[in-house]
């Protein structure tokens, strides 16, 4: 539950020496640097920096050299010994290379595609036996091949007079003829003006050699030697990048390393020939930097508390453990804890792996899912996929407990058998009622857990007046614990003392809750809000009234505990009686299999999201703002 110590480092020094405190605190992985402006705000003397970053330019271009070449660049530490002057040099060579190989493609590509053009649309009289040669150039005629839409063929009857051609269809396709028009020199221009109008689709060739077969035959060799010319070019340029890869990429690593560096000097300011930086480190590298950074002539380095540094809120590093690490994931939907709260997510672990558990009993199913769990979280590297293996075994426990193994409720009777059980330790159908009895006392347990949270984070914050009189505070534990107490006693005659009871755990703590804002302003130390007793009076009865509701509706929400687990075990039921009904051959196999895989997939999916509703609603809210800032330290080389 611990939210990670943390310290403000405010450093001075000559202006000189800046890129240098800045390259120390960025290479110790562990500072967050806070931006001058909030510690100097106006003050006379001191600028902020704000110059462009000199190296941008040169990072835009080894990017777009890997995106060119489908790589991504992979940063390395080994870079510092590399000559910024020959980076740079290679870089605008490739670049340019680049770039004109680019512009000669482009030309290319058009010219293949035109290409391309000639050779579909002259296919369509590649059977023609005319030497296109002596077609195109006859002295009284024009000849112009190409595709007159059905339409304006229809239209053309009109015309034809006027411009004195003739068109002879050859073939058609889906939009219309193809073919060719003849018609006199001395009217070429108004008939290629009327077959414009027309839609006519005009085939041009830059020369002709022969028949229409003759030319599409050299018009295709051309395009294979434009493709094999563009292939060998590109080629040599992959070739040359693959065999200096590793090059560019330190020329990458330098060059990012240096921007990134850069980028940091937006949160100094300088005065006069000195600097002013200032950042958070964790407690425990504290020492560690301050040495280092001490080292460095004529720098001064001080640490702080936060709590001495009134206008800055200090980030949150949550600090758990490698059992509830994964779990930090959930914690982090809701929002991450602010410096002075309790970080739940231990808490969120231990409740989420045991009511899931709970609701998805079973021991196949859980080994199931606490595979498929490692296989996300190796594989993929999802962070879901590590809190569904602890999710899994707790599934294969209660599974045990509860006797079932892919919906069999007697596979695991000779087990019991031989630990000297006469029959599994709990029947699920037989004990209904006692699990719906069970999941209220969970749920009575988790909702007292989380007041308690609630009192130790109103402690840590200093907030005395939430802590004890808060519905959520001992007031509140108080009335919740003696309303369970007095139904209790109701039901099983527990022999308690009910005057007593409703006097001192309900009557006392209703005033109190009734009464803490401004019981809870004079033990802080405030003085209380001034307003009419009227609207104090009704507000407050209303608010109390939601409460003792809240604390039943709470309550009863845990129900679904216990529903899930009977749900579960009526569905299995329901294959396994499918699977009896069909016998014992291949069609049961496929039922139980089908029934398995349908149940681990939607239980699995249902009861994570009840389970993470049930800590978001039930627990989060009780004691949980999420409102912090994450600590976020600079890393040079990092793109996130």
């Amino acid at each position: 539950m611990a939210v990670e110590r943390i310290r403000l480092l405010t450093i001075l020094g000559p202006y000189e020496s800046l890129d240098r405190v800045i390259r120390v605190c960025a290479q110790s992985g562990c500072f967050q640097p806070e931006n001058a402006s909030g510690f100097i705000g106006d003050s006379e003397g001191y600028s902020y920096l704000s110059e462009e970053n000199p190296y941008s330019f040169s990072l835009m271009k080894i990017r777009e050299i890997f995106s060119h070449f489908g790589k991504t660049p992979k940063y390395t530490k080994d870079c510092d010994s590399v000559d910024l002057d020959e980076a740079n040099r290679k870089i605008d060579e490739l670049y340019e290379t680049i770039k004109t190989i680019k512009d000669h493609d482009g030309l290319v590509d058009a010219k293949i595609e035109e290409t391309k053009r000639s050779i579909e649309m002259l296919s369509h009289f590649e059977h023609l036996d005319i030497d296109l040669d002596d077609a195109f150039n006859c002295d009284y005629i024009r000849v112009r091949f190409g595709r007159l839409p059905f339409d304006g063929f229809e239209k053309l009857k009109r015309y034809n007079k006027d411009i004195g051609s003739i068109f002879y269809p050859d073939s058609s396709d889906d939009v219309g003829y193809w073919g060719m028009y003849v018609t006199p020199v001395a009217k070429a221009a108004e008939a290629d003006r009327v077959y414009a109008s027309l839609f006519f689709e005009r085939l041009r060739l830059p020369t002709f050699n022969g028949t229409p077969a003759q030319t599409l035959e050299e018009l295709r060799k051309e395009l294979a030697r434009m493709e094999e010319s563009k292939k060998k070019i590109d080629d040599s340029d992959d070739i040359y990048f693959e065999d200096n890869i590793e090059k560019f990429e330190l020329y990458y690593s330098k060059i990012k390393a240096l921007s990134d560096l850069f980028d940091i000097r937006k949160y100094a300011a300088k005065y006069h020939s000195s600097f002013f930086f200032a950042g958070w480190v964790p407690r425990s590298r504290c020492k560690e930097l301050v040495a280092q950074l001490s080292e460095i002539e004529e720098v001064e380095v001080e640490a702080a508390h936060p709590k001495d540094v009134k206008k800055l809120t200090p980030p949150t590093k949550m600090k758990n453990s490698p059992l509830t690490r994964a779990f930090k994931f959930f914690t982090e939907i809701y929002g991450v804890p602010s410096y002075n709260e309790i970080d739940p997510t231990p808490l969120v672990a231990v409740v989420y792996t045991l009511l899931y558990g709970i609701m998805f009993a079973d021991l196949g199913q859980g080994f199931v899912l606490a595979i498929v769990g490692f296989l996300m979280y190796k594989l993929k590297g999802m962070g879901l996929g590590k809190i569904l293996i602890p999710c899994g075994i707790s599934g294969m426990i209660f599974g045990t407990i509860f006797g079932s193994v892919f919906g069999n409720e007697e596979l695991l009777d000779p087990l019991y058998h031989a630990l000297g059980f006469a029959s599994k330790p709990i029947d699920i159908m037989s004990s209904a009622l006692n699990f719906i009895i069970g999941a209220i006392v969970i749920g009575v347990a988790v909702i007292i857990i989380s007041m308690l949270f609630n009192v130790a984070s109103s402690i840590k914050k200093r907030d005395i007046g939430s802590a004890l009189f808060s519905h959520n505070g001992l007031s509140g534990i108080a009335l919740y614990s003696s309303l369970i107490l007095l139904l209790v006693n109701m039901f099983m005659k527990l022999g308690l003392n009910t005057k007593l009871l409703a006097i001192c755990g309900i009557l006392i703590p209703i005033v109190l809750i009734f009464f803490k804002e401004p019981l809870g302003s004079l033990v802080n130390g405030r003085k209380p809000e001034h307003e009419s007793v009227s609207d104090f009076i009704i507000e407050n009865f209303f608010e109390l009234f939601e409460v003792i509701l809240s604390y039943m509706s709470n309550t009863l929400s845990f129900l679904r505990v216990g529903a899930f687990v009977l749900i579960h075990a009526c569905m299995m039921m329901t294959f396994s009686s499918l699977a009896g009904i069909v016998g014992s051959g291949v069609g049961s196999v496929i039922i139980m299999t089908f029934g398995n895989i349908f149940v681990i997939a939607l239980e699995g999916l249902l009861v994570g999201i009840q389970v993470l509703r049930l800590n978001f609603y039930e627990i989060f809210s009780r004691f949980y703002d999420g409102d912090g800032i994450p600590f976020k330290p600079v890393k040079i080389g990092d793109d996130k």
